[in-house]
């Protein structure tokens, strides 16, 4: 099958009047807005950058010197609207392109979850043009594709690109995600703030977000109550961990509780999930979860992930139950399989083991 080739136009040529800042290179940790946007889609394999640029472009064409990525001004960009400026970057990128994502420079945080499931969904279903949406809100960035493109170019711009959006009709596709990053921007300075709390949080969902996620993933009900039964577990465990002088991250062990199960009912849910996860940018979640079934070797001192683990070994269904008994069904039914049986004996000697050191005096 042949690679598709993904481009992506990032407009950066407004006088950012709202903010009273130059917004592409505002700081987000380390890196500046249009890095840190630009970045997101050299990780989802995005091969092709056209950044336009209008005010102040030289500024930004020596902060992105060092990246792939080719920049061009709009030379009427005190005159023009955004989607002219997308103009100028579709024609810029070619016809040698099968998709292309279309954004402005302040959408730093958008999942790689995100960008590659609407990369599927536009491939898969061969539709013009695909935009995400969280909790009812369209956002950033649209992905267009080959025939897509060749529609915007020859649209009117009225309304810009949602117009021609609109336009397109029966090819365009409404994608809904848990993903907060696609409704932000930093059109003021208070959206800005936003985006700065939400980057310095990003790596730990809240419990909202993880509820979210079970409706988005479809997660049954028994799995949901059994996971949240989990989380209170691991937050008992955490605290008499805490007494013996082991500080463990509480947001990271509830949330990992929780979602620990997340793929549950699929083949290989451990990794599954943990592929979702590591994609919607919850990477320590995302380790946890992969080892939540099988711990490959434990701690000298307890981490989140024994946490996690044990606590999920302490409760069968929603009920609290000894380590013995939640071995106890797997033990019978693979009772006639050497291997299997096995691997469930070992993993039951190390719930066991782990238990002890918590709870030991």
């Amino acid at each position: 099958m042949k690679t598709k080739i993904i481009g992506a136009v990032i407009v950066a040529g407004g006088l950012s009047s709202r903010m009273k800042d130059f917004k592409p290179l505002l700081k987000i940790d380390k890196k500046t807005m249009i890095e840190t946007t630009a970045s997101n889609f050299i990780k989802a394999g995005v091969g092709k950058i056209v950044v336009v640029t209008g005010h102040r472009s030289q500024d930004i064409e020596n902060q992105l010197a060092g990246y792939n990525i080719k920049c061009i001004k709009n030379e009427n960009y005190r005159t023009t609207h955004m989607f002219d400026s997308v103009c100028i970057g579709l024609k810029e990128l070619g016809q040698d392109t099968d998709m292309v994502f279309v954004t402005p420079s302040d959408s730093p945080f958008v999942q790689q979850f995100t960008l590659k499931k609407m990369i599927d969904e536009v491939d898969l279903k061969n539709i013009k043009a695909a935009q995400p949406s969280y909790e009812g809100t369209d956002g950033h960035p649209v992905l267009l594709s080959a025939q897509g493109v060749k529609e915007v170019l020859g649209y009117n711009g009225v309304n810009g690109m949602q117009g021609a959006l609109n336009n397109m009709a029966e090819g365009f596709l409404n994608i809904p995600f848990v993903d907060p990053g696609i409704t932000l921007d930093a059109d003021t300075p208070t959206d800005y703030f936003k985006l700065l709390e939400f980057g310095s949080n990003i790596h730990i969902p809240p419990t909202f977000l993880c509820l979210e996620m079970y409706e988005y993933f479809n997660v049954p009900q028994d799995v949901r109550e059994h996971s949240v039964r989990v989380a209170m577990e691991a937050i008992n465990i955490c605290e008499i961990l805490d007494k013996k002088g082991i500080r463990l991250n509480r947001r990271l062990v509830v949330s990992a509780s929780l979602l620990h199960d997340i793929a549950k009912g699929h083949p290989r849910h451990s990794s599954l999930g943990a592929k979702w996860l590591l994609e919607m940018g919850y990477e320590e979640i995302s380790t946890i979860v992969r080892n939540h079934a099988n711990l490959e070797y434990i701690s000298e001192i307890p981490t989140e992930m024994e946490v996690v683990y044990l606590a999920d070994k302490m409760v069968k269904g929603t009920e609290v139950v000894s380590i013995k008994e939640r071995f106890k069904e797997k033990e019978e039914l693979y009772k006639n399989d050497k291997d299997i049986l096995k691997n469930i004996e070992r993993r039951e000697a190390c719930a066991m083991k782990l238990f002890n050191e918590v709870f030991s005096a």
